[in-house]
């Protein structure tokens, strides 16, 4: 395997490293179309590591905001007043294009260059669209003061990461939703933005998950009951 063919592979596989999560049983990932329409996501069922479950959101759309939620089994309420974390996504989307641009750079103009007889008449615009399109978005973002969680003192360290990992740029919306954590409880939170049929799915998955957890607690304690009035709660919750 050339030294083309690996670099191509490993700027692949931090790209869908950088694309993954892992979950536990009372997390999932609320993602943002451009519609403003929104999904959850939770782990695969089948594999287990520590724990948690693998969540592998998809690599086409690295541009759509993805935010990590949870809530405690034992209680629904909220603690304080929630920030508005649903209209970071709308702030975002301006760094759509540039997001997608740098991907096209990096995954398909420039394996033109180092795979063809291209050579340089690729590599050198891929580079310059990656480099240009990722300093862009980095502008676009420091300029846009959304509070999410790298703040303003690790934008910089946020910002070399990008620029030296290019796979990491081309994920940059979605890395940056991750690294926030929202304290609204997945269920409110699912039961306000998600269509009927999607809150639907994800309810059973709560309660799924609450019965699990329910299996591993002693009879007639105060965390059974607790739960128990969650389960409640959640079937009647719209």
């Amino acid at each position: 395997m050339s030294y083309e063919v690996e670099l191509l592979v490993l700027a692949v596989l931090f790209y869908l490293y950088d694309s993954s999560a892992l979950l536990y049983s009372n997390e999932a990932i609320m993602t943002c179309d451009r519609g403003q329409r929104w999904s959850a996501i939770t782990g695969w069922t089948g594999f287990m590591f520590f724990g948690r479950s693998l969540c592998m959101l998809n690599p086409f759309t690295p541009h759509r905001p993805s935010f990590r939620l949870h809530w405690n089994l034992d209680r629904l309420d909220t603690e304080g007043e929630l920030p508005p974390w649903a209209a970071y996504a709308e702030a975002l989307k301006t760094l759509a294009p540039m997001n997608l641009a740098a991907g096209i750079a990096l995954f398909i103009i420039l394996p033109l260059g180092l795979l063809t007889a291209l050579g340089a008449y690729a590599i050198v615009p891929a580079l310059v669209l990656l480099y240009g399109s990722t300093v862009i978005a980095l502008f676009q973002l420091r300029r846009l003061r959304v509070p999410v969680a790298v703040g303003r003192k690790g934008f910089w360290g946020f910002a070399f990461e990008c620029l030296a990992c290019p796979p990491f740029a081309v994920n940059m919306v979605r890395r940056i939703t991750l690294l926030d954590r929202i304290s609204e409880p997945l269920p409110l939170a699912a039961a306000r933005l998600l269509d009927g049929d999607r809150w639907a799915i994800l309810r059973k998955h709560c309660i799924s998950r609450l019965d699990e957890a329910m299996l591993r607690v002693a009879e007639d304690s105060n965390e059974l009951k607790s739960m128990q009035a969650q389960k409640q709660r959640l079937s009647t919750l719209v």
